[in-house]
């Protein structure tokens, strides 16, 4: 490497070293113009021009990266919010150096400059408040058709919250009006961001350009939304070319309502509090836009499924693909052989994954957001995001942070190979689990004959609900259960009609196509098996699965069937599903009321399943999930 001196020439491209910034750059001339380094030299001035609000110096980037749309979209939020400056942001190594700079400067912390991530310690930010601004009304839920900001959103979660007994779980959003959102955005965000710089970012969920990708620009106030979101999504300057080339773009809007100076009262969120609001967060599902207000949001793991998952379902139903909270696992069997599958769990995996006999290995290949899409037949799964931001929530790396030890709290480097994080199709998936938790006689393992009707049972699923210390006294008996499609905590966002159709066409399609080939000869195509675990069943208060090493023997059965699914001679087919016949388990167990299928249980539970769907649906019930319904109470 050459320095960079006074009067030397380069009779081709060499690429130096300067010595005043030590960056490599590159020599075209013969002649080196100035003998100062090119970071100390001004530059032309780069200003943008807004209408109504005239100059906004850009003191990074350049405005020929943005198209058209994505002007005219930053010309909007700089209007209304009006920033002192703008940064475009393009991930590099050295904007993350200057976003840690910033932070640690703000903070007064000297060790938050060598984090790669940041989040808000406090044990409970509350729940985001997430509304949905929709044309169809349709596509909010029927019992949100009357809810509207200010009308007790809080209080909703909370009449939830005590009839059902759990926490978090909630079958969607709130529905908002257009009039109502323009009030309070008018509220939240006119000039949130005076005297603050608004940062410009583009990032992309998949790989950048593929088929299964989604792209988005990013405009915040907050440094440190911008460092997370670089080390959760793919954030490069090829991002802005892949924007320039299509119209169809997420657009999100955040701010953390702190205007410099303060010279009017603030609109932002309590203290965080029981049932308290994290982040206020509209949803805008039409035209593709998130708008956020809040101290905590990008300060927490969840600020992602804001992207990947609420607002990606309503994309993922347009397209024809899945976004869902779920775990890829891939199976190992002793001769090598590895299958994955789709494992959705309220409860962390690792619990059923440890104490695997010998030769057989689980890896977790994701453990935050699944895309499930088909591709020439077979169905696929993909992470979308980094997912070891879940190692943000351990209590050791929370330790670290107070104490001031930056070194032990660094996350170690993403493994593209472990996650996929590089492949555009993700990894063929042999099977779609669904892990319960009931006390009741939902059997040890269940796999569902087809496809729509493993849907209507995961779509009407229920789990234990946690029991508040004023109910066990007097309903310490009672099994407490609530609703959880698909296992999902988070909002549907839509209609849940619209929601569990999409399901059901997953499997229809392929299977339209499977018949053409099964009659030309070739082998049918289907989509993958569902099955459902329990290991929580209890008999006179005990809990009846062993557990420890024995959860191995789930997962060896699952993959018996998807690799051999022929062979039934371990298992006993019902009206409802199949169920294996025995286990090699470790110690004596009980196992026939694991795995027997009790006609009385599961018709009252299908009239459940009718009533709830009844009373999510109305008139809009799938004519399919009907039809499945009532097949599987026939067959029963």
């Amino acid at each position: 490497m050459k320095g960079c001196k006074e009067g030397e020439k380069y009779s081709k491209m060499d690429e130096t070293v300067c010595p005043t910034c030590y960056y490599p750059s590159v020599k075209v001339r013969e002649h080196r113009i100035n003998e100062a380094c090119q970071f100390i030299v001004p530059r032309q001035t780069n200003t943008m021009i807004v209408p109504g609000h005239g100059h906004v110096p850009v003191i990074k980037g350049d405005l020929s990266w943005l198209s058209l749309e994505v002007s005219m979209f930053l010309n909007e939020c700089v209007r209304l919010m009006t920033p002192s400056a703008i940064r475009l942001c393009n991930g590099s190594v050295f904007e993350a150096q200057e976003l840690r700079d910033v932070i640690g400067y703000e903070n007064h912390s000297d060790e938050q400059r060598q984090l790669d991530r940041f989040h808000l310690m406090t044990p409970d930010v509350g729940y985001d408040d997430v509304h949905v601004i929709t044309k169809d009304r349709l596509d909010a839920e029927p019992e949100n058709l009357k809810l509207d900001m200010g009308t007790t959103s809080k209080e909703s979660f909370q009449q939830s919250e005590s009839s059902e007994g759990v926490d978090g779980i909630r079958m969607s959003s709130h529905y908002i009006s257009a009039p109502n959102f323009e009030f309070q955005k008018g509220k939240r965000f006119d000039g949130c961001m005076n005297g603050r710089i608004m940062y410009v970012v583009p990032f992309s969920m998949g790989c950048i350009g593929s088929r299964q990708s989604v792209c988005g620009v990013q405009v915040t106030d907050d440094p440190i939304l911008v460092l997370n979101l670089r080390t959760t999504f793919r954030v490069l300057s090829s991002v802005w070319d892949v924007i320039a080339s299509t119209t169809n773009f997420l657009r999100s809007v955040h701010t953390i309502g702190m205007p410099r100076p303060i010279i009017r009262s603030i609109v932002k969120n309590s203290p965080p509090t029981e049932n308290s609001t994290g982040s206020f967060i509209v949803l805008k599902h039409d035209e593709q836009q998130i708008w956020s207000h809040g101290y905590s949001f990008g300060r927490t793991s969840r600020f992602g499924k804001t992207f990947s998952v609420h607002a990606c379902s309503w994309i993922g139903a347009k397209k024809g693909w899945l976004a869902e909270n779920g775990y890829i696992l891939a199976i190992t069997n002793p001769k090598n052989v590895t299958i994955y599958v789709v494992y959705s769990s309220l409860s962390s995996v690792a619990k059923i994954t440890e104490g695997l006999t010998s030769g057989w290995k689980i890896e977790v290949m994701s453990s935050q957001t699944v895309w499930v899409h088909w591709h020439e037949g077979k169905m696929y799964a993909v992470a979308p995001e980094n997912d070891e931001m879940a190692e943000m929530h351990t209590s050791e790396n929370r330790r670290n942070l107070l104490n001031g030890k930056a070194a032990d709290y660094q996350i170690q480097s993403f493994n593209p190979q472990k996650t996929m994080w590089n492949s555009d199709l993700g990894v063929p998936i042999s099977a779609y689990i669904f892990a319960n938790r009931r006390s009741d006689q939902f059997p040890l393992i269940l796999e569902s004959n087809k496809w729509d009707e493993g849907v209507v049972l995961a779509a009407g699923i229920r789990v234990s609900a946690k029991k508040h210390a004023e109910r066990d006294s007097a309903e310490s008996h009672e099994n407490l259960l609530v609703e959880c499609p698909m296992l999902r905590v988070d909002p549907i966002n839509f209609s849940f009609a619209k929601y569990i159709n999409h399901w059901l066409e997953m499997g229809i399609a392929v299977e339209g196509m499977s018949t053409e080939k099964s009659e030309a000869g070739q082998q049918r195509l289907l989509p993958p098996p569902i099955f459902f675990t329990n290991l929580s069943q209890e008999m006179e208060g005990k809990v009846i699965w062993p557990g420890g090493v024995d959860n191995a023997r789930i997962f060896e059965y699952i993959f018996a069937r998807c690799t051999n699914p022929a062979d039934v001679s371990n298992t006993t087919s019902s009206g409802l599903g199949k169920v294996p016949k025995s286990l090699d388990l470790s110690v004596l167990v009980n196992l026939p009321p694991l795995l027997q299928i009790n006609v009385r249980f599961w018709l009252q539970e299908l009239s459940r399943l009718r009533a709830f769907f009844k009373s999510q649906m109305g008139c809009c019930l799938p004519p399919q999930l009907d039809k499945a319904l009532t097949d599987l109470a026939g067959n029963v």
